[in-house]
């Protein structure tokens, strides 16, 4: 782990683009890894086809495509139409570091998991925050925001959580979302929201403020 750890740091690619990647893999992008390089593929409803649009103008460099594809899909529930946008990276060794430290390559479930490593602490910076924020963030009407950490074990979010208060001092709670799957949220307090605007305003895209009451 220290030695992806370091490869990461040492990295020449800018710090943008890993705080990029550090916030959207704990959120919403999926990476897959191959035997010396690994790729990233980034995926938005319509609602947010503008945050969508500002991560593929940061991460373009690193893909073939000169847009993001659409892509419309009929919801057999509810015999609805939805317009979603996705784009993929090149497959890269640039990006097998954070494969290393961010994928459980032991088969579970039929497929390679995302994990929370022990590490995150050291790359969870105020901009890594802001990006996992506009993935996963939702603003809570009676104050505070949850994040939507689901996927990730008890164990993992106690250490999410543990980073957010120890690093940032913000007031987080766990709740069980769903109790039978073991589905576990980050809840962090109305009380720590001026902490937490302050920590991220910054780098929060402006089609994203809405995460954070505003």
């Amino acid at each position: 782990m220290k030695y992806h750890l370091e490869m990461i740091k040492n990295s020449t690619m800018p710090q943008l683009h890993k705080d990029l990647l550090i916030g959207t893999i704990l959120g919403d992008s999926s990476l897959k890894a191959g035997k010396t390089g690994a790729y990233l593929r980034f995926d938005q409803g319509q609602v947010n086809k503008e945050y969508l649009y500002y991560l593929f103008s940061i991460m373009s460099v690193y893909c073939t495509q000169s847009e993001p594809t659409e892509r419309t899909y009929l919801d057999p529930r509810y015999n609805k139409e939805y317009r979603s946008y996705n784009f993929y990276t090149q497959s890269s060794p640039i990006f097998y570091p954070f494969a290393e430290l961010f994928l459980d390559k032991s088969i579970k479930m039929g497929k390679v998991l995302k994990i929370v490593p022990l590490c995150i602490g050291d790359l969870l910076t105020p901009r890594a925050l802001a990006f996992w924020l506009m993935d996963d963030g939702q603003y809570v009407k009676r104050g505070g925001i949850t994040l939507c950490t689901d996927s990730f074990s008890m164990g993992e979010v106690l250490l999410l959580k543990s980073v957010l208060e120890e690093k940032y001092g913000l007031q987080c709670t766990i709740h069980n979302k769903n109790p039978e799957k073991g589905h576990y949220r980050i809840y962090i307090s109305g009380k720590s929201l001026p902490v937490l605007r302050e920590l991220v305003r910054e780098f929060i895209h402006p089609s994203m403020a809405y995460k954070l009451g505003k």
